[in-house]
């Protein structure tokens, strides 16, 4: 938070390492330091925070405002053995969906999931996650998750641009978060799904992301490359693809883009 450095704020980092994760005070992105760990051997569940990020990134190349003392910016390293690349895409929707529930279960909060990727509190995004992977055609090396959730900011936090769009589970709740007990167990949550996940797929998350969705029967536009595509929004398939039925009834099931704009569809 701005101009807020007191121990109440801060990560414990003493506490953090004690229970094997890597503490940084500051990095340039937590992804970026995974990756490094992961060129040098690191094993499955590794896992990265920092207290800030100086470049911290979102999906499309966005920049994600990660300063000091309000959220959780955190990577973990996966290494799923018997996962091919083209199985790996769907972890962000079940990473999502994963955090939704957590966070509606654990502090009562109405979290949903917006295609693909962000987190939302009454609308407004206070999460996000950009996974990365190194791969061959036919074999995946290793996954990065990074996640970047906002959680003790206040308003005035936000810089002018995006101070309409986001908000913290602090500001619609009225409640400041330990942070450090959050996010430890919030890790062990995510660390038994990645071990489902590695067994059984997307589908064993379905539930959860149709329980906590705020895409389904919305009229949407997506951005896919060049190309938009709009229509109201059905399904989801197992593999984490957003099925769309346009004004003409055609049927698009899109595996990746950018909801561009979101409209409750008519009764």
């Amino acid at each position: 938070m701005k101009n807020r450095d007191n121990n109440r704020d801060r990560l414990n980092g003493d506490l953090i390492k004690k229970n094997n994760v890597y503490y940084y005070r500051t990095v340039d992105s937590t992804n970026l330091t995974a990756r490094q760990l992961a060129e040098e051997g690191a094993p499955c569940f590794t896992t990265i925070i920092a207290e800030e990020q100086k470049k911290g990134r979102g999906r499309l190349g966005r920049t994600w405002f990660s300063p000091p003392y309000g959220g959780l910016w955190f990577s973990v390293l996966l290494r799923p053995l018997r996962l091919k690349p083209d199985q790996a895409p769907p972890i962000t929707l079940a990473t999502a969906a994963v955090l939704a529930e957590y966070f509606s279960r654990i502090y009562t909060l109405p979290v949903t999931v917006k295609w693909p990727n962000d987190l939302l509190l009454n609308s407004k995004k206070f999460g996000g996650i950009l996974t990365e992977l190194k791969s061959s055609s036919h074999h995946l090396e290793y996954l990065i998750v990074g996640i970047g959730l906002n959680i003790n900011q206040r308003q005035n936090d936000f810089p002018p641009e995006i101070s309409r769009q986001a908000t913290s589970p602090a500001i619609e709740s009225g409640r400041v978060f330990d942070r450090t007990k959050m996010f430890l167990s919030l890790r062990e949550e995510l660390i038994y799904a990645y071990h489902q996940f590695f067994e059984r797929g997307c589908r064993s998350f379905y539930h959860l992301w149709l329980k906590h969705n705020s895409t389904l029967g919305q009229t949407l536009t997506v951005k896919k490359g060049n190309d938009t595509i709009s229509g109201l929004a059905v399904d989801l398939t197992s593999e984490g693809a957003l099925t769309i039925k346009d004004n003409r009834g055609q049927t698009h099931t899109i595996n990746c883009g950018e909801v561009m704009q979101a409209r409750e569809a008519e009764k």
